[in-house]
């Protein structure tokens, strides 16, 4: 798997570029946004793992512009402390996000953890295709359809929506979309899942205030209802059992 790792703090770049080359990851560094945009359109990344606060420029936004020319996952490790700071980075595409300080463990959990979700991405066929009334996803290019107009989804927004587009007008709770979206088990991360839900729901809904396709059942989960020609759902909801 080939990294690249974006953080102005050299002395940190350095220790995680050697540890990660031990245990069998092409690594790449960049200190400077400049340096960032270049690996990673020539080096073409799996996973970025990157600290947003670099001077004199919006990290977040330059990924978002160069997720168009490379799709890369990417993890942001940030000092912030405020759960809001979380929100917005996820709401603006990251996949996953830890703070610092970490122990090399919860690092490498989460890279095997994005790790799996790429390989599932690769491995998926062309028959990902799946059409759920007016919504036609595509997770093999990490795309969504809505009557018509094609929006770009993010690795993460692509796996959760098509996890619920194959449960249809059920409901899946927060620890089912956790385990599929980010690959392990226990309790559902409300704010993480919330953020993408969100993102998803301003890509897809006619009014992303009053959702229209995505629908929250408070304390279960969410539903992505199939609605039909006459705007009525086809059947009743019911909660996803696995």
């Amino acid at each position: 798997m080939k990294l690249l790792v974006i953080d102005s703090d050299r002395d940190l770049v350095e220790m995680l570029t050697s540890w990660l080359k031990t245990l069998g990851y092409e690594v790449h560094r960049a200190y400077t946004a400049e340096r960032a945009e270049l690996e990673w359109l020539e080096q073409k990344p799996d996973l970025v793992i990157m600290d947003t606060a670099l001077k004199d420029v919006d990290l977040l936004a330059l990924c978002r512009d160069l997720r168009i020319k490379h799709d890369a996952l990417t993890l942001v490790v940030t000092d912030g402390k405020d759960v809001q700071d979380e929100v917005r980075c996820l709401e603006s595409g990251a996949d996953d996000y830890l703070r610092k300080p970490f122990f090399p463990s919860q690092l490498l959990a989460r890279i095997r953890s994005v790790s799996r979700r790429s390989r599932g991405t690769l491995e998926r066929r062309p028959s990902s295709l799946i059409h759920v009334g007016p919504i036609c996803v595509d997770s093999l290019h990490n795309e969504v359809t809505v009557n018509g107009k094609t929006l770009r989804l993010t690795p993460t927004e692509s796996k959760m929506l098509h996890f619920l587009a194959i449960n249809a007008n059920d409901v899946c709770t927060a620890n089912q979309i956790v385990t599929h979206v980010w690959g392990y088990d226990g309790d559902g991360d409300a704010c993480l899942i919330k953020a993408h839900i969100r993102h998803l729901r301003q890509k897809i809904e006619p009014d992303p205030g009053n959702p229209y396709y995505i629908l929250t059942v408070p304390g279960v989960g969410y539903t992505l209802l199939r609605r039909s020609a006459d705007d009525e759902a086809i059947r009743p909801l019911r909660v996803v059992s696995r």
